[in-house]
């Protein structure tokens, strides 16, 4: 999260102060159906600045046989309407799909090998299909956004600073661990856990049956 390299890229994009917002992995047995419906992850995060910067760092191979990331290239200028299928093997948490037909689009493979890394802004929509290779496909995804983004839809949320100063304040700035299992740190995951799930799901027709996956 806060490797240099990767720091540096991104604040050729948005400015020296950095906020990361979230991180998760994306991993997908082999042989498994899992997908990621095409979605614009903007739609339901609730922040206020589309100045987000999504870096997704390749573990293991991502080739498309294994499920690679696929984007639209220059949908991110437009805001796309969504439906929530609640699919079981739509890794999103409300299984969202564009209400569009991806066939007629263009569509640009995202395929990275162990090491390598992509970024995208968090309006372009992309989405990945099932692993078909005979190994886990394995990746991290972790969201960066200016210090003076804002949260619209809870009156509470938290990031962490990972690169210059915080004059805004708009967001609790989690701790950094001292040591293994640090209690202080680890409450504050459990809350912060509670709080993406509620912030995920609000107004959701459906009950969470799993773990947030943005």
């Amino acid at each position: 999260m806060r490797h240099e390299t990767l720091l540096d890229a991104v604040e050729d994009l948005i400015g020296p102060d950095i906020l990361c917002w979230n991180s998760i992995f994306w991993i997908k047995e082999a042989g498994s159906p899992s997908y990621v419906g095409w979605h614009q992850d903007l739609e339901y995060w609730g922040l206020d600045n589309d100045e987000l910067v999504s870096a997704w760092i390749a573990l293991s191979p991502a080739s498309e046989a294994a499920g690679a990331m696929s984007v639209l290239p220059g949908s991110h200028r437009e805001l796309l309407s969504h439906d929530e299928t609640y699919h079981e093997d739509n890794m999103l948490t409300r299984g969202q799909e564009l209400k569009i037909d991806v066939s007629e689009r263009e569509v640009a493979s995202m395929a990275l090998e162990p090491g390598q890394m992509s970024m995208h802004n968090v309006r372009l929509a992309h989405g990945s299909g099932p692993n078909t290779t005979d190994d886990r496909r394995i990746g991290v995804s972790l969201q960066y956004m200016p210090t003076r983004t804002k949260q619209r839809l809870v009156d509470w949320d938290f990031a962490t600073l990972v690169r210059g100063t915080d004059d805004y304040g708009n967001f609790e700035l989690t701790p950094r661990p001292k040591k293994d299992f640090d209690p202080v740190a680890v409450n504050f995951h459990q809350r912060a856990g509670v709080a993406l799930r509620e912030l995920l799901y609000q107004g959701a027709e459906r009950p969470p049956e799993r773990a947030p996956t943005l």
